[in-house]
């Protein structure tokens, strides 16, 4: 056992602590490699990028692996988080996704990652494969985050949970689902929030003075993406879900891919570091890097961010920068997008006056939508106290009810959360479209429905009160 492993007590958690002391943290991203690879060598390539990581001078950081992003090919987060150091793995953070993954699945994971004392857990229910159709979405099984973590709240062991949330919605029933269910993630027995990757710092912001507004002061870590010419290509071909560019980001970063590839490297660099710094400004207490995976990769980028921590010290200085870097480029992905408040990014978030919420206005609710709506209030009004088969047959032509063992029709407005293509009951997933389309299928997301519906018969805070279990009958 090395010197450092002697000095850590068995209980220490050294990620807690930095998040508790207010350090500001740098998380690397490491996805879990593909099952095709071998797993010693892609073991070792994880222990050489945690030696690289755990050596950088300057900025608290370590590593956050990744679960199943954006394929089912792949080795578990727990079992690829094997290859880190025994005595350095209360420094890092693992992700436990949903997808694909039974109850019973989930328990096992968790056995192990107790088991190999990786206590940093942060559940996600899953994002869907690119390409996958609503059909092919339902046969697969989406654990919910909420649940899970509620389920590992509650045991006897050290867990400390993280809950995720895309803070970059642009209509007032999107974003407050996100909001939402992250208060019910927080419920659950949360700990921390780590934000989806996006690039409008207005969004950032917002999310900071809501849930300060609140009084729920919880350590916040922005997911951030490092872009190469690759990725970028990826991104703009919507492969990567919940991640959305702006048509002037999208003219601004297509112009860079024309650049030599060092010129293209050098702006991507300049750009994280004004976000890094913002970040910090603004109140976060770390980052969490996409696209650093490589030992030089991650040194570099650590560099760059530790220079841009020291040369933005003030609100002032920064906002300056940014704004003249991006040319007061519009981030927002559509005209009279919705931002919850008023002169972001104008100031930090201020010290003598809360800042106050914009009025959603009125909700546009069909004459339709109004009666189907007093209609199954009438036919359904205590149908989740009921046997979950009680009158199935008008919860299937009034409520397009699908046959669940669990009915929360009172619970959800009346909106069967069944016609979620993941099936999901406490709130949308992180790759709702930021109008309020369904990531898969055609049309509104059902929870952005849901959030209508409540924000017109004003029950819009029962929505985040509770925890609704799955209707799945596997």
């Amino acid at each position: 056992m090395s010197d450092s492993a002697k000095t850590v007590p068995p209980s220490a958690n050294r990620f807690r602590n930095a998040l508790d002391n207010g350090e500001f943290l740098l998380l690397i991203e490491s996805p879990s490699p593909s099952l095709s690879n071998d797993p010693i060598a892609a073991g070792e390539r994880l222990a050489a990028l945690e030696k690289a990581v755990l050596a950088i001078d300057g900025v608290n950081a370590s590593l956050a692996v990744t679960d199943r992003y954006l394929t089912l090919d792949a080795w578990r987060a727990v079992e690829y988080a094997n290859a880190l150091s025994e005595e350095n793995r209360d420094r890092h953070v693992i992700y436990l996704s949903g997808r694909n993954t039974t109850a019973e699945e989930i328990a096992q994971l968790a056995d192990a990652a107790a088991k190999s004392r990786l206590f940093n857990v942060i559940p996600v229910s899953g994002n869907a494969i690119p390409g996958d159709s609503v059909r092919e979405c339902r046969k697969r099984i989406f654990n919910e985050s909420v649940g899970v973590i509620r389920d590992l709240a509650v045991q006897n062991r050290p867990f400390f949970l993280g809950g995720t949330v895309n803070p970059y919605q642009y209509t007032p029933y999107t974003l407050t689902g996100q909001y939402f269910k992250l208060v019910r993630k927080l419920n659950a027995g949360a700990s921390f929030v780590v934000a989806q990757a996006g690039w409008d710092m207005l969004k950032l912001q917002s999310l900071r003075w809501y849930f300060t507004g609140r009084s729920l002061y919880y350590p916040m870590i922005a997911r951030l993406v490092l872009l190469t010419p690759n990725l970028v290509e990826k991104i703009l071909a919507g492969e990567y879900p919940g991640i959305n560019i702006s048509p002037d980001f999208r003219k601004i970063l297509e112009k860079e891919l024309r650049y030599s590839l060092n010129q293209f490297e050098a702006a991507q660099y300049r750009r994280l570091e004004l976000q890094a710094a913002g970040c910090r400004l603004l109140g976060y207490s770390g980052i969490q890097l996409a696209g650093a995976e490589t030992p030089a990769r991650a040194k570099i980028a650590a560099e760059r961010i530790g220079n841009a921590l020291r040369e933005f010290n003030n609100f002032e200085s920064w906002i300056e920068e940014y704004n003249s870097y991006l040319a007061r480029a519009e981030m927002s992905p559509f005209s009279h997008s919705f931002y919850l408040y008023d002169r972001t990014l104008s100031r930090p978030y201020p010290s003598k006056e809360q800042p106050e919420a914009r009025d959603f206005g009125e909700p546009e609710i069909s004459s339709g939508e109004r009666v189907l709506f007093r209609l199954r209030k009438f036919l359904f009004p205590r149908a989740d106290l009921r046997r979950a088969d009680a009158g199935r047959l008008l919860k299937g032509i009034f409520a397009s009810c699908r046959g669940c063992s669990n009915c929360r029709l009172p619970k959800t407005q009346f909106v069967c959360t069944e016609g979620c293509p993941k099936r999901l009951a406490n709130g949308p997933c992180g790759g709702v479209r930021p109008h309020g389309e369904c990531e898969i299928a055609s049309g509104e997301c059902v929870h952005s429905r849901i959030v209508r519906l409540a924000c017109w018969n004003g029950t819009l805070p029962k929505l985040e009160e509770g925890i609704l279990d799955s209707g799945r009958n596997d």
